[in-house]
């Protein structure tokens, strides 16, 4: 019998953004708590759970711990970095983080974790294929100078790495941080996981050509197939790069538009370049996985209501009243916020119409991306909780998916001899 499966999506939690973005742990939640006129803004496609997982035994390295022709292909990745996250000291024509924060000061990650100590820069991952262009997930970025993932908010860094244990790069120098000129080609359709309709991928123009850097080879010919051997490069949880053991995954399923894989990552992964391992050749983008990046476990019971009678249109969507043991929403949140309790494990009462009794069991364990883990965090504090574990899967179960790709790329990267 076969025993390789794909990751439940419905057991792993909520419907959220890909990128997982290093800034926000829980976008979708931070949306949920905001305007009306805010959430309304929100990405136009429906994404799966913003982190990825662990399968197996963790294969990811740092820089300092590869052999050399790993380094070299880390050496022509980027990460994005939001600008206002660096000063410009003129003298020394470096750019610095103003200030750095531990995973563990920004994810409430327990302190054993891998990489608990390490820094927090990033929100995507980008691949240098040539010509100034950068190959990434549709979903890093956004088009519009509103949003705040619009791509002229984000510097392209090369080299955010640790050289040795313990010391990542904390300030670049200038040569090393690129803006954005605008994407060369753009797509975010369909359902992320759908293999048939979800095309998520961009080139992107950097400002100018990177000295020193090589170019990231395509696979120009070749189609992923099951059982292929393949590893990505990239910034999860917005870390220094990490590099993956490129014989520990491999390909699993193929559809149309994308291909499924036990690639070890997480939020900050995406748009990462996912090689063949035999040829260390871009094969494709990795854009969505199944699975949570943090587990979190209730120390106690906990109990309270949710009233969904907060007026639409308010300033805010939820509202927290712990002195009432309340919770008040606004109504068009209700199928999602209850869907969201129940799939965590939560009992739920119907007490009227409007309302409903929930209760939560101490050893409980909540996805960190969902948003019942926000909600109690906010009403009771997240030390109601143990800090967080890194989500770990069984070596032979899969749900990385990486995106085809498209020959709108191909074509601009390595276009045809006739149209060259």
């Amino acid at each position: 019998m076969d025993n390789r499966k794909l990751v439940s999506l419905l057991a792993l939690g909520p419907i959220l953004m890909a990128g997982g973005l290093a800034y926000a742990e829980n976008a979708a939640y931070t949306q949920l708590k905001g305007s009306a006129g805010t959430q309304a803004q929100a990405a136009p496609v429906p994404f799966i759970s913003a982190s990825k997982g662990i399968y197996g035994n963790n294969s990811m390295q740092d820089y300092y711990q590869v052999p050399e022709s790993l380094k070299k292909l880390a050496d022509s990745t980027v990460a994005f970095i939001m600008k206002d996250t660096f000063e410009y000291d003129a003298e020394s024509k470096r750019y610095k983080v103003k200030k750095a924060l531990k995973l563990t000061e920004s994810s409430y990650a327990d302190e054993s974790e891998d990489f608990s100590s390490q820094n927090k820069l990033a929100d995507c991952t980008g691949a240098y294929v040539g010509k100034g262009l950068i190959l990434t997930a549709g979903h890093c970025i956004s088009k519009n100078p509103k949003a705040q993932t619009y791509y002229g908010n984000y510097f392209l860094v090369f080299g955010w790495k640790s050289d040795r244990q313990g010391s990542a790069i904390l300030d670049f120098p200038a040569e090393d941080v690129y803006t954005i000129k605008g994407p060369e080609v753009y797509a975010l359709e369909g359902a992320t996981g759908d293999g048939a309709s979800n095309r998520d991928f961009a080139l992107l123009s950097m400002d100018r050509e990177p000295a020193g850097r090589q170019a990231l080879e395509l696979a120009l010919d070749q189609a992923p197939r099951v059982g292929q051997k393949v590893f990505t490069i990239g910034y999860p949880l917005g870390l220094a790069v990490k590099i993956n053991d490129p014989d520990q995954a491999q390909v699993y399923d193929v559809e149309k538009h994308l291909f499924q894989t036990n690639i070890d990552a997480f939020g900050g992964n995406s748009g990462g370049p996912a090689f063949d391992s035999a040829t260390n050749k871009i094969i494709g983008v990795v854009v969505t996985a199944v699975g949570a990046g943090y587990s979190y476990e209730l120390k106690q019971d906990i109990s309270f209501k949710l009233d969904f009678t907060l007026a639409p249109g308010s300033s805010v969507n939820v509202e927290f009243k712990p002195e009432q043991g309340t919770i008040r929403l606004i109504p068009g949140l209700r199928s999602r916020v209850l869907k969201e309790f129940r799939g965590a494990g939560a009992a739920t009462v119907i007490l009227d119409e409007n309302s409903y009794r929930v209760t939560l069991a101490k050893g409980l364990k909540i996805d960190g991306r969902n948003w019942a883990f926000g909600i109690v965090s906010d009403y009771s504090g997240s030390e109601l909780f143990n800090r967080g574990l890194l989500v770990r899967h069984d070596q032979d179960t899969y749900g990385t998916g990486v995106s085809l790709l498209p020959e709108e790329i191909k074509n601009l990267v390595a276009p045809p001899p006739a149209a060259r």
